[in-house]
């Protein structure tokens, strides 16, 4: 099943295949540049199929548009399949090794990953409250964890 997120008419879809088919008979920086900017809302639909998982949703949305980059130079318009079938995994690739290599390298017990997510917004509501920054006792208190934990 094609992911069409781009929603090309069909005469639209058809001058894409012929650029992709020129394109892969003689590699052209203005034609690529053409045909990337054509799947740019390919690579944002990726993008926020990723966000809110603790990365800037601008990162993610380059992280994309690298693997729509990449898409584009390998796609063969001969195999006669949709660019976006072929490219959606390509960016999934992409924004999947991103994560492997920017998030946790050691296995953290998920309880310690969602306490590390809710430091940062105890710790500004406790400055704000105390009109300091909380010291580890004060934010283990406030989050119902060890001192250990916390640090």
């Amino acid at each position: 099943m094609a992911l069409d997120v781009e929603a090309h008419t069909g005469s639209e879809r058809e001058a894409l295949r012929a650029k992709f088919a020129a394109y892969r008979a003689r590699p052209d920086r203005k034609l690529r540049n053409e045909l990337i900017e054509a799947h740019r809302q390919l690579a944002v639909h990726f993008a926020n199929k990723y966000a809110n998982r603790g990365e800037p949703f601008d990162d993610l949305a380059q992280v994309a548009q690298l693997g729509i980059l990449k898409a584009v130079e390998r796609f063969d318009p001969a195999r006669e399949i949709e660019f976006s079938t072929y490219a959606g995994a390509t960016v999934e690739g992409e924004l999947k090794r991103h994560f492997r290599d920017r998030t946790w390298s050691v296995r953290v017990p998920r309880r310690l990953q969602e306490l590390h997510l809710k430091i940062r917004p105890t710790t500004e509501r406790l400055a704000h409250s105390l009109g300091r920054s909380p010291s580890v006792g004060e934010l283990a208190v406030a989050l119902d964890a060890s001192e250990e934990e916390i640090l």
